[in-house]
């Protein structure tokens, strides 16, 4: 196996490699090119092919950035002792923040690092002189960071603290880990905006944070770890499919692909969407964030939408239900939210929604029910009525329209109110050529006759069975 020193001996290709690109690295500058050399040698070493034939930095490479030894004198990254979380852990508090300018981990912008300091949790003796309580009162012990990570700065050894967060904490103990984002922690934790800067910590990072890339910004501009998110869990990672990718948070993901872009899915919308099997599942991709409105909210993805509102149950729309729902203006149109999930037997299924249904047979196209001849069919009970289910969609002329079911039509014209025609006289009325043949259009409902049968008033006259 090839060691790094091994790798960069002065009359090596490499070195000569690693000399012209650490050259061309300025945002290592204070610390020397022995620095510079030293990043692009190990990540050469670790992963030649990558780093030479795509645009990502040394620090990006080696995956822990410069000073990421325990001897270097700087503290841990938090999500590496905090099960990949970019939080304080549990007995450590936000206790301190700086900057960093020009770091490729966000994308050339400010780079925020806030100190996690350990509580005075077994004591407070030793707050009076510097408000750093003793060693043997804090809620951590001083350590190197585990060998199993390129990470193995300081764990809670660092005896200082900045003083911009949480500063009704009066005594701390000493510096835990380090928590980083891309937006200035006063807005996503407890903290005054006094600035400090050290640039020196700009390219400082850990295998299990996130680097800048679609799904970066967009977490930064939903808030970052004060979004509904949280803080990170993870980097960001291949979905698999070999098209996409996500970083996985707290509260939720976001997930990115070339012709979406990167949309966040949190809440029970998250929920929904991992048990149906997220990315390469039912749903797939989210081809936008979550929308609310008024008490319901909706989250439409490639192939499915998941809704829900205060007055029904969440639920999804999938499928030629789906595309139908999208076609006809989706939560915004005709039918409305969802109200309940597909319902499916042997044959047929249908979904309900506000303001009508979308359902299908094997005999008969999908179609979708709304308006008034909603309202009429539901009253007369639905698809177990004497209509059973929507077999077309409502056909509408200048100054009538006519739906058909499987064994009935609801129809209106302009100078009849909404009628139905179901049964023995639905039969009669079809074979003799339905609304163009000699009945037209019903004029009024359906009636018993005197000593058995039943008749109907139609434009054309009144048809008895």
């Amino acid at each position: 196996m090839t060691t790094l020193q091994e790798a960069t001996t002065a009359s090596s290709p490499t070195m000569r490699l690693v000399e012209r690109v650490s050259n061309r690295l300025g945002r290592f500058s204070r610390r020397g090119f022995l620095v510079r050399t030293a990043v692009v040698g190990s990540a050469i070493v670790v992963d030649p092919r990558n780093y030479v034939l795509t645009p990502m930095t040394a620090s990006a490479a080696v995956g822990c950035g410069p000073a990421a030894s325990c001897a270097a004198g700087y503290t841990v990254m938090c999500c590496t002792i905090n099960k990949g979380v970019n939080a304080c852990p549990p007995g450590t508090f936000a206790a301190g923040w700086w900057k960093a300018a020009d770091s490729s981990w966000c994308c050339g912008g400010y780079r925020y690092i806030t100190d996690c300091n350990a509580s005075c949790s077994k004591c407070t003796s030793g707050c009076s002189d510097d408000n750093i309580c003793s060693s043997g009162c804090w809620s951590c012990s001083c350590k190197c960071g585990s060998k199993s990570t390129c990470d193995q700065r300081r764990v809670c050894c660092n005896a200082f603290r900045y003083g911009q967060c949480n500063t009704h904490v009066k005594c701390s103990g000493g510096v835990a880990c380090r928590v980083v984002s891309c937006v200035a922690p006063y807005k996503w934790a407890n903290c005054t905006t006094t600035s400090l800067s050290d640039n020196a910590t700009a390219e400082h990072n850990a295998p299990c944070l996130q680097g800048c890339s679609p799904i970066s910004r967009k977490y930064d501009a939903l808030g970052s770890l004060g979004s509904p998110l949280g803080a990170s869990t993870g980097p960001d990672r291949a979905v698999g499919d070999g098209i996409g990718k996500y970083v996985n948070y707290q509260h939720g993901a976001i997930s990115w692909r070339p012709e979406n872009g990167a949309h966040a899915v949190f809440g029970y919308a998250y929920t929904v969407w991992v048990a149906q099997g997220r990315e390469r599942g039912s749903l797939g991709y989210p081809r936008g964030d979550k929308v609310v409105t008024s008490g319901k909210w909706v989250q439409y993805f490639d192939k499915g939408g998941i809704a829900d509102t205060a007055s029904s149950a969440t639920a999804l729309v999938l499928g030629v239900a789906y595309g139908r729902w999208r076609q006809l203006g989706g939560y915004s149109g005709v039918l409305g939210y969802p109200i309940t999930n597909r319902v499916v037997s042997s044959d047929r299924w249908i979904q309900y929604f506000e303001h009508g249904v979308i359902a299908d047979t094997t005999s008969s196209v999908t179609a979708y029910l709304s308006g008034t001849s909603y309202t009429v069919w539901k009253a007369l009970g639905g698809e177990k009525s004497a209509l059973g289910f929507p077999v077309k969609d409502r056909v509408v002329s200048s100054d009538r329209w006519i739906q058909y079911f499987e064994r009935g039509v609801i129809a209106d014209t302009t100078s009849t109110t909404t009628q139905s025609v179901t049964g023995a006289v639905f039969t009669r009325w079809k074979q003799d050529g339905a609304e163009t043949g000699r009945w037209g259009y019903p004029v009024g409902p359906a009636t018993a006759v005197d000593g058995g049968g039943t008749q109907q008033a139609f434009e054309g006259g009144v048809l008895t069975v």
